[in-house]
């Protein structure tokens, strides 16, 4: 093809796709909302949904190269076809979602995320790609560096409940888990540039900083991930790698051991304790499973297992005989902290299968690229090794994470896969029709609204939420002003988002602040009928009792405490905390021979 051939729109317009890429993935590394975790979650989605949008728009009205027109290998076509039906999938799992009343922002990660991997996939997302890995690799280690000093020299540290030491290596991610998933993909960048020969103290010192922050959130998954990693790196070439990895590998034992992970995890596998030391992921995989056993075909749709969690959770506890407490704060599970079960729960059984036998095809080209390669040059190209190996490391910590749900770890993970596509013979090429165009500038739009409206929810929620815990230790007229302003941003949150169960739990505890029972009441169990919570029951238990129904008031406090034991403590005297605590015993110690988790309380009846 010669060089007029090509399609120019000139100017700016080719900068989109690569300055989009940069946003989406260096940006959520640094945003931080201290209102709440949550909006600090929807903060770097709307950041990484930013830059998603200028890609998508640059892949619309950006110049087309020259390509070659060459058929797609057959992996890459396997990997093609598998991903194909796997969105399929996922769209019909997404429209059953919709008629089951679900939120359809739910969804909305998934864009950004395929917007990132078809960049990736293209003759110019692979020629920016050095730039955009270098930037992360940085990312990375300005975060690995500022977690180990927020826990061991107690430098900007944020305001955050800390039960140990490795709970203050938040950086700017939120919490320690987070940040050691958000690490794996650039220490392994890192490490692959330094076995591999160029830049070699830059390369070292982002991995130490990067090994050190991992080291510093001390999470058994991520830090599982990067030896898989790692252990790939030294395979791929044994002879001239083996002695460098013994030796660094000594050195990070001696890093992991100064921050008592090591002990940390002797400690409780010596006294058994493996559910402390998995943080109980049990709890999640059963629900899943249950979840999985009640939607098998198109699961309870994208972004939904918590929605269901509560009703799987039971389900697993009458199956297994036993109770499933979570011994920490999170009563309430987002995902199964195991992405094939919670995309199988979400999506269905044949859309995680299709998402598996895409990934092993693109993989197992990939592989062959690296042993075709070698240690040869790759030319503008990042080296095959090097996406194997980071992907690799991001699918070993999915059994044990939720690496698709960390806005930091999501985004490069797809750019990688969309780069391996492209090595492994499946290039993609940006539309020339004006109806393709047309369709990526909608989905831009989309993108963009989507966003902008999951922010302001989750900002307004934020809010909402901070004035009630805020009311909760005032009185008088200060204390009604605050929920005056809670009530404003929960009715904000829920016009914004009006399938969003929090926003009508927070509207319920601001109308019941206010005397308005009744109003209180209709919200509550709207956020009941959306996905039920223990916060939830606890507060219609409450209002029972302001109607004077204390058979409701007992069921919902019973199921309250069922799901979150330390609730027990928020019964008021008038509903009998000891006799529910009483009774929540007697159904516990029932459970094993045959025995059922207390039932759904039914609507609260009028006076």
């Amino acid at each position: 093809m010669q060089s007029s051939e090509r399609e120019h729109s000139g100017g700016a317009l080719e900068l989109l796709a690569p300055v989009g890429s940069l946003v989406a993935l260096a940006i959520p590394y640094f945003v931080l909302v201290l209102a709440s975790a949550e909006a600090t979650r929807e903060a770097k989605l709307a950041a990484q949904a930013a830059g998603a949008l200028l890609v998508l728009l640059g892949l619309a009205f950006g110049s087309r190269a020259p390509e070659e027109r060459t058929a797609w290998s057959r992996s890459a076509r396997s990997t093609g076809t598998a991903l194909a039906v796997a969105l399929a999938l996922f769209l019909a799992s997404f429209a059953s979602g919709l008629l089951h009343d679900r939120d359809p922002l739910d969804a909305l990660p998934l864009v950004p995320a395929l917007a990132l991997l078809a960049w990736g996939a293209t003759a110019a997302g692979e020629a920016a790609a050095r730039r955009a890995l270098s930037l992360l690799v940085g990312c990375g280690a300005v975060t690995g560096l500022l977690a180990t000093l927020q826990r061991f020299a107690g430098l900007f540290r944020l305001p955050v409940e800390a039960p140990e030491p490795r709970f203050y290596a938040t950086a700017w991610i939120g919490n320690p888990g987070d940040v050691g998933a958000a690490l794996v993909i650039p220490a392994l960048l890192a490490a692959s540039s330094l076995a591999r020969g160029p830049r070699r103290v830059a390369s070292g010192a982002a991995l130490v900083a990067c090994v050190a922050g991992l080291a510093s959130a001390g999470t058994l998954a991520p830090l599982a991930a990067f030896a898989s990693g790692a252990v790939l790196i030294v395979a791929l070439d044994l002879r001239r790698r083996l002695l460098p990895a013994v030796l660094a590998g000594a050195a990070v034992l001696a890093l992991l051991a100064g921050a008592g992970v090591i002990s940390r995890a002797a400690e409780k596998l010596a006294s058994g304790d493996i559910a402390k030391l998995t943080t109980q992921r049990d709890i999640g995989i059963l629900s899943a499973l249950e979840t999985i056993r009640a939607h098998p075909l198109l699961g309870a749709g994208p972004g939904s297992f918590a929605s269901d969690f509560v009703r799987a959770r039971l389900a697993a506890e009458q199956r297994t005989g036993r109770r499933l407490v979570h011994r920490s704060s999170s009563a309430h599970f987002d995902n199964a902290h195991c992405d094939p079960l919670t995309v199988a729960a979400e999506a269905g059984v044949p859309a995680a299968l299709a998402l598996a036998t895409a990934m092993g095809a693109l993989l197992a080209g990939l592989l062959g690229a690296a042993r075709r390669e070698g240690r040869g040059p790759s030319g503008d190209r990042v080296p095959a090794e090097t996406l194997l190996t980071a992907l690799v490391a991001i699918l070993v910590l999915s059994l044990a994470n939720f690496p698709i749900q960390i806005v930091p770890v999501s985004g490069p993970f797809a750019l990688l896969a969309g780069l391996a596509l492209a090595r492994t013979g499946g290039r993609l090429v940006p539309p020339a029709r004006p109806a393709a165009k047309a369709v990526l500038v909608a989905g831009a739009l989309l993108l963009g609204a989507g966003a902008t409206l999951r922010l302001a929810a989750g900002l307004a929620l934020a809010r909402a939420e901070t004035a009630m815990k805020v009311a909760s230790a005032a009185a008088g007229a200060e204390r009604r002003e605050l929920a005056s302003f809670a009530l404003e941003n929960a009715r904000r949150a829920v016009g914004l988002r009006p399938r969003l169960a929090t926003a009508h739990l927070a509207l319920g505890s601001a109308r019941a602040a206010l005397a308005d029972v009744d109003g209180a009441v209709a919200a509550m169990e709207r956020s009941l009928a959306l996905e039920e919570r223990a916060e939830t029951q606890l507060n219609l238990g409450r209002l029972a009792l302001a109607k004077g129904d204390g058979v409701t008031a007992r069921a919902c406090f019973v199921r309250a405490v069922w799901l979150f034991p330390k609730l027990a403590a928020a019964i008021p005297p008038a509903g009998e905390p000891d006799a529910v605590v009483a009774e929540t015993a007697r159904l516990e110690a029932a459970l094993p021979a045959g025995g059922s988790p207390p039932p759904l309380p039914g609507p609260l009846r009028p006076r």
